[in-house]
């Protein structure tokens, strides 16, 4: 069965709404997506929202065998110096209670905080895959030694391209045709996650 075509896009945000009824249309397509190996994950949320807004995207993870979890630190501020000490806390008591390294998606400058817990606890965490993350402005002059998923959009008006691909080589970086907002509902998204899931760390 093929996809309906694709509504013309509306510019800026409002493109975002037709990722609706497309995640809907190939939802049952997600749900039969090839099950491996199970993680634990933790998924940090972009700047302004909090654990509801990445709800949608945990909901299915779990679909597919996943421990997941939200970050449990309430909305994201955005004042990174209070926020990261508390998600690196909170990443390692996960790490040694679960007895793994937990992975992190993190969405906007979620993802941002995901890579930054990355750098200083890379023991415990197995993998990052950041959704349309900002790269710059790091806080430690580590370097990141898990494996690393970046996802960036040519449409975003929030975190452009130039601003979310890491050169790094070791890091993969994908195109998806998502606005900044609604990559948490994009079925190509949801894919991506959960195939970088299932990859050997």
């Amino acid at each position: 069965m093929s996809a309906p075509p694709a509504p013309a896009r509306p510019p800026g945000e409002v493109a975002g709404l037709v990722q609706v009824p497309r995640l809907l249309w190939h939802l049952p397509g997600l749900l039969l997506h090839r099950r491996g190996r199970t993680r634990t994950v933790v998924v940090l949320p972009g700047r302004s929202t909090d654990d509801i807004s990445t709800l949608p995207l945990r909901l299915y993870l779990r679909s597919r065998g996943h421990r997941v979890r939200g970050w449990g630190l309430g909305p994201n501020h955005g004042r990174v110096d209070e926020l990261l000490p508390l998600a690196l806390a909170a990443v390692r008591d996960l790490a040694t209670s679960a007895a793994t390294p937990v992975d992190l998606v993190g969405q906007s400058l979620g993802g941002y905080l995901a890579r930054e817990v990355a750098r200083q606890a890379p023991a415990e965490v197995g993998r990052v895959i950041t959704l349309g993350a900002p790269i710059f402005g790091r806080r430690d002059p580590a370097p990141l030694s898990v494996p690393v998923t970046a996802v960036h959009s040519p449409i975003d008006r929030v975190v452009p391209p130039g601003r979310a691909i890491d050169r790094d080589p070791a890091t993969t970086n994908l195109e998806v045709g998502s606005t900044h907002f609604s990559m948490g509902i994009d079925p190509d998204v949801w894919r991506i996650v959960a195939d970088a899931l299932e990859e050997e760390a």
